[in-house]
């Protein structure tokens, strides 16, 4: 007999997929699993208890980032499969789709690019099947790689190997690239003219030494740009206030650690929660006495003793804060008003 179960929410682009498909093996169970316009279809051969049974343990171990709206199971004309696969997505019909937002680097990948034996060691653009950017690059809808701004890279031979190995964590990971494959760093002066990176010298350091300098750098990150200072240089603070005309608007924070951010600010279980969470929100807290930083608070937020702080959402900023060692202002690029 054949069951169709189906998921609606937000259901693509989380790693739904990959889940359904080891899950089911591990059953010995035979079918198949597709995104669609209506959400995930799952078609299983199985009598009633077994499909029952499969479809409590999806949605009691759904991704972490997935949120189930609705969910039915039905019989239907019966189907006949050798194996359980991942189908090509279809995008028939009318979407009903909760889009998958743009997720903060998960802990996994924050390890590949500080390992120094790991071939994504400093990529600044490492994803997985859980982290990423989801919402900013789609071109339409289901969820597939073909249907995202990364459809113009081909992916190399390992990342391929990685893309269709079922019990690798990149498994139909969307976004998967590395440097050999992947997306391409440049970085341009203020005529917009790219910089010849030097012998010694990386895109990296180049922004390293703007901030050093008192520059302001506007960086392209998941979603949009980042206009961002060293948040202890009073004269750089300066400047982007009046470039952006906003004269007392506190401005937001990033720190490369929850170490140093709690060495400037009070930080609740609570907030650390947050703060590390999969959205990774810039949080309101309370500044100590004496941030140890050396936070141009005055600065950052006249005449106030909160500050907006966020930590590193993606592999970019990760590497910069952590070469860094200490805050920088992350403001929106838009225009001010």
């Amino acid at each position: 007999m054949t069951w169709q179960i189906k998921i609606q929410g937000q259901v693509q682009g989380v790693g739904f997929r990959p889940l359904v498909w080891r899950e089911a093996l591990r059953r010995n169970l035979k079918g198949s699993v597709a995104n669609g316009l209506q959400g995930l279809v799952i078609n299983l051969n199985a009598n009633e208890a077994q499909a029952l049974d499969f479809q409590h343990y999806i949605l009691e171990n759904k991704p972490g980032t997935a949120r189930i709206t609705g969910h039915s199971i039905q019989p239907i004309s019966a189907l006949f499969f050798d194996n359980f696969t991942i189908e090509t997505s279809d995008s028939e019909g009318l979407p009903l789709l909760l889009l998958t937002p743009d997720v903060a680097l998960c802990e996994a990948c924050r390890t590949d690019i500080q390992d120094a034996q790991n071939r994504r060691f400093r990529y600044a653009f490492t994803t997985c099947t859980v982290c990423g950017p989801r919402y900013s690059i789609l071109t339409g809808v289901p969820y597939d790689r073909p249907l995202t701004t990364m459809q113009a890279f081909k992916m190399c031979p390992q990342c391929q190997t990685e893309y269709d190995n079922p019990d690798h964590r990149r498994y139909f990971a969307q976004t998967n690239s590395c440097a050999d494959c992947g997306i391409q760093m440049r970085v341009f002066d203020s005529a917009a003219k790219a910089f010849i990176v030097q012998k010694s010298a990386s895109d990296l350091e180049l922004i390293l030494n703007a901030w050093q300098a008192g520059a302001i750098v506007a960086i392209k990150g998941i979603g949009g740009y980042l206009l961002t200072c060293d948040a202890t240089n009073v004269r750089a603070i300066e400047t982007l206030r009046k470039r952006k005309n906003r004269p007392s608007k506190p401005f937001a924070l990033m720190y490369p650690d929850l170490q140093g951010l709690r060495a400037d600010a009070k930080v609740s279980e609570q907030a650390k929660h947050q703060l590390q969470s999969s959205a990774a929100p810039i949080v309101l807290l309370e500044v100590l006495e004496k941030p140890k930083s050396g936070l141009n608070l005055t600065g950052i937020a006249p005449g106030l003793h909160k500050i907006g702080a966020m930590l590193p959402n993606a592999p970019l900023f990760e590497l910069l804060l952590q070469d860094f060692g200490k805050p920088i202002v992350a403001t929106s690029g838009n225009l001010s008003n």
